[in-house]
């Protein structure tokens, strides 16, 4: 992602770390007890992740070596994450819940339960970079698109966008809203929504400065 000439896969309880210049591998990161659901890194030598069935969110910290344990939803799996800022980030989980995280706190600095329609996973999130913004999808019919106040203390909900299908993936760009939709989840068939179709969706937007 944004670690510099760095390029690091996900499977399962493995991360390998590569050097895109060079085309070669560095090593794994071990750590999670579970399949890894999701990840994200801006502009720090650091990667975010999630782990799944494991419900921790780990914050890697690659020149260091080390890593912080966040953990997550007791009764639920985690996800997705992305990050807002070098120090805040977003979790969606199978619960339907989204937490907006700070890096040095061990507990969500906001918990949002039923962020979608009921009964729905949140299945993606993606931060609007270096905003208190982010937007988040799910199998609930519509894309959310949030905003945290109070210096993260709150967030409400300031548009939403109908979507049918599965919301997979969601990519921000300076200019787009990029949505991966499907009938199914991308993890599993636990359900399939024939209404809906495999495509990718995209949106123009406008962010405004402050």
């Amino acid at each position: 992602n944004t670690v510099p000439s760095q390029l690091i896969k996900q499977w399962y309880q493995r991360r390998v770390r590569g050097n895109c210049d060079e085309k070669m591998y560095i090593e794994s990161l071990y750590g999670h007890q579970d399949m890894v659901t999701g990840m994200d890194s801006f502009l720090q030598e650091r990667v975010v992740t999630v782990g799944g069935h494991d419900k921790t969110m780990r914050l890697w910290k690659i020149p260091e070596e080390s890593q912080l344990v966040f953990n997550g939803h007791k009764n639920s799996v985690l996800d997705c994450v992305s990050m807002l800022n070098e120090e805040h980030f977003v979790t969606g989980s199978q619960d339907n819940v989204l937490s907006v995280w700070h890096i040095k706190k061990k507990k969500p600095a906001i918990t949002r339960l039923n962020a979608h329609a009921p009964q729905s996973w949140v299945s993606a999130v993606a931060g609007i970079k270096n905003t208190e913004c982010f937007v988040s999808g799910s199998n609930g019919g519509v894309v959310k698109v949030w905003a945290c106040a109070e210096n993260y203390r709150s967030m409400e909900c300031i548009k939403e966008i109908p979507v049918i299908g599965t919301v997979n993936s969601i990519v921000m760009t300076a200019d787009s809203l990029i949505l991966a939709v499907g009938q199914e989840h991308r993890l599993g068939r636990w359900w399939s929504n024939k209404l809906a179709r495999n495509r990718i969706m995209v949106y123009p937007i406008t962010i405004a400065d402050e």
